[in-house]
This record gives C-alpha cells, sequence and structure tokens, in this order.
C-alpha cells in the first residue's frame, strides 16, 4: 500500500493499493483535479507539480511531452492523467 498526498488549491491523501494515474487518484480521494479532456492528454488543465517521490511515477511519454512542452512546463510539472504511481508521491496543485 502507498500514499499519494495532495496540496493547493485543494489537500487531501489517499491510500493505494495498486498502480493508478494521479488523476485517478485524485478522483477517488474526491479530490477536484480539472481534466477538461477526459484525461487523454490533449488539454493540460490537471497538470500538477511532483514535490517527492517521482520516482515512483511512470516515465513521461510522447503524448505528455508535447503537451508539456506547449504548456512551457516547468521542472517536476506532470500532467496528473498520465503520470502513473506505484510508491508514495506528494504533488501540489495549484
Amino acid at each position: 500500500m502507498f500514499k499519494v498526498s495532495f496540496k493547493g488549491k485543494f489537500a487531501g491523501e489517499v491510500d493505494l493499493d495498486q498502480e493508478l494515474n494521479l488523476l485517478g487518484a485524485a478522483a477517488k480521494g474526491a479530490l477536484p483535479l480539472t481534466h477538461r479532456c477526459g484525461g487523454h492528454a490533449r488539454c493540460g488543465t490537471c497538470i500538477l507539480t511532483v514535490e517527492s517521490g517521482a520516482e515512483s511515477l511512470s516515465p513521461v511519454g510522447a503524448a505528455e511531452a508535447r503537451v508539456l512542452k506547449i504548456l512551457k512546463a516547468k521542472e517536476g510539472q506532470r500532467l496528473g492523467c498520465q503520470a502513473w504511481t506505484h510508491g508514495d508521491v506528494a504533488c501540489r496543485v495549484d
């Protein structure tokens, strides 16, 4: 079992017992992470900043990299719909 914690615009912790993307983790915790495109790496509205546990996330794929480049994302920012976690992660949603 591992934990995903969210800070910033909303706060909460979600306990997970299987791999799930950060968008799904937020939904499981009833936390309102915006995702206008339905979680398909098209809009970038689920962007967040990983504060710790980046090593517990899936690598950035081509679709996510394209959207992050368009958004001029900062170091440590990921799309919640594309970042799959398999360990403890803390992130901030601004």
